[in-house]
């Protein structure tokens, strides 16, 4: 069997993406199989689930399970692989070159349609947005003006109406005065009645003006509460963005598994590398140059230096947590200040329900809704890390800056606090299912 194997052509048991025999390979529905990590790694780099081969492009992410059969003569194969002349071997490296370059052209053009559609739908979604809010700022202040043109004209009937008081009771007092004057001769054909009318209007029984004001600046925050209430539309707006944004980032989903061997001694990693808890004692582990020795941390085996990368951690109803990103190179002894600064760029939940991102001072997170799942979305070329409340899609924050290290996801689950927060953090979405 063995003998047989090693009469095939190499080019049966190679992978066209990494150029060597197949480890765990897997068959897509256009029947192409290729190694499962160079396939993970691959569409993680690109917008679209497509044959790396053929460029057949799949509606849905097709379901990855390791093809055994081609998994055990890969395997025979590699054991029984005949030695080559080194000419033959000059020859077909060449021609793979060639035939790589080609293939390369191709997704470049490919990758271009993509794009170009891409940026035409954002121009469109972005033109949709901004004229509606145009339209709805417009619409905002044509109401302001409008009630600040009727504020205007009752306060001008209400002073018409107290200029005419004030006139009739002038009138009054000087015919008062006319009456109680004895210099002023008084008609002795008035009748009775009317000397009684008159008589009747007294000073001390007028009203009181020195009570009665007129604000004369009667539109203090009248601009103010129409923005702020302009300001909750436009958060709306952008909450809406931001569920659409974060189900398109999705596609970017990588497998993220947790590095045991950078784990601080408090911490338990699980077998399958998704979860990491507190405990309430130091596990006996190895001393490792890697391990965090002060600070209850741990970070992912994977690493990135390109790219986009989408992972999501779930929560749930701990009271204290750290997520993000850090560069390779950081400092895992001693104390050290968690900053950007320092090649940290994480969010966290403190023990008061006081949500932050870490950056030098701290930035205070005003969230709506209590995440029981964050995603954590990195651009490595466009230098940005973005978090996301994954059940409702709402940003929490993003970071700017330069990336020139390798990136780590970073894990914290947080002190016990009396075992009020001892349920672990879970790595919850993996790329492939195997």
């Amino acid at each position: 069997m063995a003998t047989t194997i090693s009469l095939l052509p190499e080019k049966h048991f190679l992978c066209s993406l990494c150029r060597d025999i197949f480890t765990s390979p897997v068959t897509i529905p256009c029947g192409h199989s290729f190694c499962l990590s160079c396939l993970c790694r691959y569409w993680a780099r690109h917008q679209s689930k497509y044959c790396p081969h053929c460029k057949r492009v799949f509606t849905g992410r097709p379901d990855l399970s390791v093809n055994r059969i081609l998994a055990d003569l890969s395997d025979k194969y590699r054991k029984t692989r005949p030695e080559k002349p080194p000419d033959e071997e000059m020859v077909v490296d060449v021609e793979q070159m060639i035939q790589e370059r080609l293939q390369k052209i191709e997704r470049f053009k490919f990758s271009l349609n993509l794009q170009k559609n891409s940026y035409l739908r954002e121009v469109r979604e972005s033109q949709k947005v901004f004229s509606a809010l145009v339209n709805a700022m417009e619409k905002s202040h044509k109401a302001v003006v409008s009630a600040i043109e009727e504020r205007q004209a009752e306060e001008e009937r209400r002073v018409k109406t107290l200029v005419e008081e004030l006139e009739q009771e002038i009138h009054e007092l000087r015919r008062e005065t006319t009456e109680s004057d004895p210099q002023i001769p008084v008609n002795s054909d008035q009748s009775d009645d009317k000397k009684q009318d008159i008589s009747t209007v007294h000073p001390s029984e007028m009203k009181d003006w020195s009570k009665v004001t007129i604000e004369t600046d009667p539109c203090v925050g009248v601009t103010r509460r129409a923005l702020s209430d302009m300001m909750e539309q436009i958060k709306v707006e952008v909450n809406r963005l931001s569920k659409s944004e974060q189900k398109r980032i999705e596609k970017y989903t990588v497998d993220v598994n947790l590095s045991a061997k950078t784990a601080h001694p408090f911490l338990f990693v699980s077998d399958d590398r998704k979860q990491v808890r507190h405990t309430d004692k130091l596990q006996e582990v190895p001393d490792n140059p890697k391990r965090f020795d002060r600070v209850a941390n741990v970070l992912a085996k994977e690493n990135f230096s390109s790219g986009r990368c989408y992972w999501e951690v779930e929560v749930g109803e701990k009271i204290e947590w750290n997520l993000g990103v850090v560069r390779q190179s950081i400092n895992r002894k001693g104390k050290f200040t968690v900053c950007p600064a320092n090649g940290f760029w994480t969010v966290s939940l403190k023990a008061g329900g006081q949500y932050i991102a870490n950056t030098s001072p701290v930035t205070p997170l005003a969230l709506e809704q209590r995440p029981r799942k964050v995603g954590v979305f990195l651009d490595y070329t466009e230098g940005r890390v973005s978090f996301y409340c994954a059940e409702s899609g709402v940003h929490i924050h993003t970071f700017t800056d330069t990336f020139t290290d390798r990136l780590n996801p970073f894990f914290s689950p947080g002190r016990l606090h009396g075992g009020k927060n001892a349920a672990p953090l879970i790595i919850s979405s993996s790329f492939c299912s195997i």
